[in-house]
């Protein structure tokens, strides 16, 4: 029984939080067991980050194997297909601080907790699967096949927080909820802090790919919107449907160092009511009196990322920048334009680094600049960030985060978040 409950705790890879209401599965111990491997054969040693294998196995649709470790076989189903199914459990807590006026620190435990289930269900075909107590919170069913010394295919995905480019993304600059260096990502990186329809906030679609010689390329169709199955009616998308784009290349090694390089947008006109398309996310939208009217809500967005990955004096170090030079989102009410308008025009740049002195123990900097251009004046805040995090085991993960938004327009103000992670 011991060597059994060893084998599936060992992988540290899942993390679930809560963002509003929206769940946030950072990675999943069941792929870990389906290969047979601990957690750093995919992950850097901060978790929930990809490494070159990770980026690739999910490339894959989820369908590379390793030995016969899963939970549930096709055998066990009676079964000739190559099913290799695994489950696993994620509990996050959190105690979170802020020296602002009238803010109060806040202990939450647990800060979210949620059964994974993921892997191979058929030739080619892989899922992944998030359960919390409301219901389904993320769901993805890919194909993938080899084609032309990478991988082509297609994927299908729900989600109520990790926004529309879950289908395939597997760089560290944010762009996927899952793959952000600081747990308090809104504040410290660029697509996360603005990141309704962009890389985070809820999604439904349907997404193309390839990836080989070291060149990844995705587009997609998506609809701003995910129910789960507590909701009621479904995600509106008469006439309205969003489109998208990534492209990434990994340049040659250059002394040691893996340089990857990329560019993504989003854009389309999705309609529905503002309570119904933003459910359960706690976007600052539903206070207001037209959330229960069809809205058109127009999102915009581009933006280009960076990623290095090596060593300095011989200690591993990550580098991300992320920059999205442009996100608009309008709100515009269908039975009386121009009534009941508001938007968002925001830009921001925000540049991480991270290094790993020893497989326990990593530092974390970052610093971040945006702009809120849809006020008369431009709101400019810069926002300096640091933290530590410590591996106790590969199931168990502590992290120390504090961050300093400074306005140019206001009063300056940190926030501390300490957050342990455990996995099942």
């Amino acid at each position: 029984m011991l060597n059994l409950t060893k084998k599936l705790i060992a992988p540290l890879a899942a993390v679930v939080g809560l963002t509003g209401m929206a769940f946030e599965v950072q990675a999943t111990p069941a792929f870990a067991r389906q290969m047979d491997m601990n957690c750093f054969s995919c992950h850097n040693q901060s978790v929930p980050m990809l490494n070159s294998f990770g980026r690739q196995f999910k490339l894959s649709g989820y369908t590379m194997t390793s030995g016969n470790k899963s939970m549930i076989t096709g055998g066990d189903l009676g079964l000739s297909i190559p099913v290799a199914i695994n489950a696993g459990i994620g509990v996050k807590s959190t105690y979170t601080s802020n020296d602002a006026a009238g803010a109060r620190s806040n202990l939450t435990i647990p800060a979210g907790s949620a059964i994974m289930i993921g892997g191979k269900v058929a030739e080619n075909m892989g899922a992944n699967v998030l359960v919390g107590n409301d219901g389904i919170v993320h769901m993805q069913v890919a194909y993938s096949r080899p084609m032309a010394s990478g991988n082509a295919g297609l994927s299908y995905y729900g989600t109520m927080g990790h926004g529309p480019f879950i289908a395939v993304e597997s760089n560290n600059t944010g762009l996927h909820k899952e793959l952000q260096m600081f747990d308090s990502s809104a504040r410290t990186n660029a697509v996360q802090s603005r990141g309704l329809g962009l890389g985070k906030g809820p999604a439904s679609g349907l997404t193309a790919f390839y990836g080989g010689y070291g060149l990844k390329a995705a587009v997609g169709v998506w609809s701003l919107g995910f129910n789960n199955i507590n909701s009621n009616g479904g995600v509106d998308t008469d006439g309205g449907m969003g489109n998208l784009y990534r492209l990434t290349y990994d340049t040659p090694t250059v002394a040691g160092w893996n340089f990857t390089v990329g560019a993504f947008g989003v854009s389309g006109v999705h309609e529905g009511t503002t309570a119904k398309l933003f459910e359960n996310t706690g976007v600052p939208f539903l206070a207001a009196p037209w959330s229960a009217a069809v809205n058109e809500h127009e999102v915009t967005s581009n933006g280009f990322d960076l990623q290095a990955q090596g060593k300095i004096a011989g200690i591993d170090t990550q580098v991300v920048l992320t920059r999205v030079s442009d996100y608009e989102l309008e709100i515009r009410p269908l039975a009386a334009p121009p009534a009941f308008y508001n938007s968002i025009d925001t830009a921001a740049t925000s540049l991480e680094m991270q290094l790993m002195p020893t497989s326990a123990w990593g530092i974390r900097l970052g610093y971040m600049t945006s702009t809120n251009n849809a006020v008369i004046f431009n709101a400019d805040t810069i926002t300096t960030s640091y933290g530590i995090n410590y591996n106790y085991a590969d199931n168990v993960r502590f992290s120390l985060e504090s961050s300093t938004q400074d306005p140019d327009a206001g009063t300056s103000n940190t926030q501390t978040q300490l957050t342990t992670i455990v996995a099942f």
